[in-house]
Order: C-alpha cells, then sequence, then structure tokens
C-alpha cells in the first residue's frame, strides 16, 4: 500500500515538538472558548487560551498558544479554526447591533433555532456573549407564530387558548397581517390578552400602524411591540424611531461571516 501523504511528508520530523498561536487578524469578541478547549483537548495539544469568551479582540491578538507534533498541527489547524471562526463572527455582529441599540430597545435574535442542531448549541451562545437576547423575553412566555394563529382560526382564538392554558406566562403573538391588517390584529391580539406583539412583516409601516393603533386605542402601556423581518444595522435607527420596543434581528447576525483568524507555526 502507498504511504499516507502526512506520513511520507512529516517522517522526518517524528519526535519533535512545534509551537503554534492562533490569532485574530481583525476586531472583533471572541466566542468558543469552550469548544476551542475541548477540541484541543481531543487532539493532544499542550496549549493555552489566552481569550475568555466574550473578550474584545484586536487585530493580533492571541487567542490560544500551543504546541504538538507536526501531524497534530496540522489537525489543530483544520479543527481549531472552525471551532471559533463562526461563533466569533456571530457574537461580534451581536455586540454591534447591541451598540447601535444603545439601550434604547432590545436587541434579540431567535435564528439560532433555525441552524443545524450540532451548531446551535454553539451560536446560542455566541449571540448571548455579544450581548444580544436570544429569547423575546426573559420571563416565562408562550410563543405564538404564524403557524399556531393558521391552525387556531386567527389571532384571537390563539391567544386566548393560550391564556386559558397558564394565564401567568406571556403570550407573544406574531402578526402578519394576513386575514386583517396587522393594526387591527395588534388590537384584538391586545384584548385577547398578548403581552407581546410581534410584528413580523419586515415592514415598517405596518410597525408604525401597530404602534399607533397602541397608543389611540389606550392600551400601549399593556404591550411590548417587537418588529422582525431583515432588519440591518443600518435599518435599526428606524426601527427604533418607529417605537418598537424589541427588535429581532435574523439573517444579519445569525449569517455574520467567520471572524478573519490564523495559525502560524512558529518560526
Amino acid at each position: 500500500m502507498p504511504v499516507e501523504l502526512r506520513d511520507f511528508l512529516f517522517a522526518p520530523l517524528e519526535g519533535k515538538k512545534f509551537s503554534f498561536k492562533i490569532t485574530s487578524r481583525e476586531k472583533g469578541i471572541f466566542s468558543g472558548a469552550a469548544r476551542l478547549e475541548q477540541q484541543a483537548r481531543e487532539l493532544g495539544l499542550e496549549f493555552t487560551i489566552l481569550a475568555s469568551e466574550g473578550a474584545p479582540l484586536e487585530t493580533g491578538s492571541c487567542i490560544l498558544r500551543g504546541q504538538g507534533g507536526a501531524e497534530e498541527v496540522i489537525r489543530a489547524e483544520e479543527m481549531l479554526l472552525g471551532a471559533i471562526g463562526k461563533p466569533s463572527g456571530v457574537a461580534t455582529a451581536a455586540a454591534d447591533f447591541v451598540r447601535r441599540a444603545g439601550g434604547r430597545i432590545k436587541v434579540v435574535c431567535g435564528a439560532w433555532k433555525k441552524v443545524a442542531p450540532e451548531v446551535r448549541s454553539d451560536l446560542r451562545r455566541a449571540i448571548a456573549t455579544g450581548g444580544a437576547g436570544v429569547r423575546i423575553t426573559d420571563r416565562p412566555f408562550i410563543y405564538l407564530d404564524k403557524n399556531y394563529v393558521r391552525l387556531l382560526g386567527g389571532v384571537g382564538p390563539a391567544v386566548a387558548r393560550a391564556r386559558a392554558y397558564d394565564p401567568e406566562r406571556v403570550i407573544a403573538v406574531q402578526l402578519r397581517g394576513e386575514l386583517q391588517p396587522v393594526a387591527v390584529e395588534a388590537a384584538v391580539a391586545a384584548e385577547a390578552g398578548a403581552g407581546i406583539l410581534m410584528v413580523d412583516t419586515g415592514n415598517l409601516r405596518d410597525l408604525k400602524a401597530a404602534v399607533t393603533a397602541a397608543r389611540t386605542g389606550g392600551w400601549r402601556e399593556q404591550v411590548q411591540i417587537a418588529f422582525a423581518g431583515g432588519v440591518t444595522p443600518d435599518g435599526l435607527k428606524a426601527v427604533i424611531a418607529a417605537g418598537a420596543d424589541i427588535v429581532d434581528v435574523g439573517r444579519a447576525i445569525i449569517d455574520a461571516p467567520l471572524l478573519d483568524l490564523s495559525m502560524d507555526v512558529a518560526e
């Protein structure tokens, strides 16, 4: 049988140890510390992690220093960068939204539920590391999305049914304006006892209509109004100005590019 390429290339290096480091090539927020440590241990490396979860990174910041044989070092490059690149990119994007919000609106990202199960927990942690919420509220709640609303015959019946299950939980309901205008759906939901109205159309006119209906109807203080649908960093200011209490950012956070990282063997 032919000799494996790496076995052939590294045969002269048998028994030698090589030092390496992982550094950031741009500013960002570090996420993935637990996964990085786990994989480094599995590879049998000697290592020190120099950045904690949530640490701010500058260009050139060293995240990990390690040592191992030639085969271990190459496998480390294949595995370790992947363990932290995407989570750090997501954490960086989440932190940017939170910074732009400046406390004027709650930033959440529920899109972690739509990614593959094997990376879900890492990206959920990354969102939280960046300072954004992973749930629409920290209180116990029931979330009624569009399919619950359709199955239960509309916004009003869906909210009423959920309230009957547990009157103490916050009822959050997704409003799409499918059967009635969003402003009408918002009023119906509030009357039925919803505490969070999620205007999930991506249309600021719908958000403004819901806020106006709440103010003129005298129930603005009874509800929180959330908005979702293609929100970008540049569009966040308009969402705040329209009067939303919560913004659910999807792809702009969860699809953030990898943070640019590099692993280099010491010369």
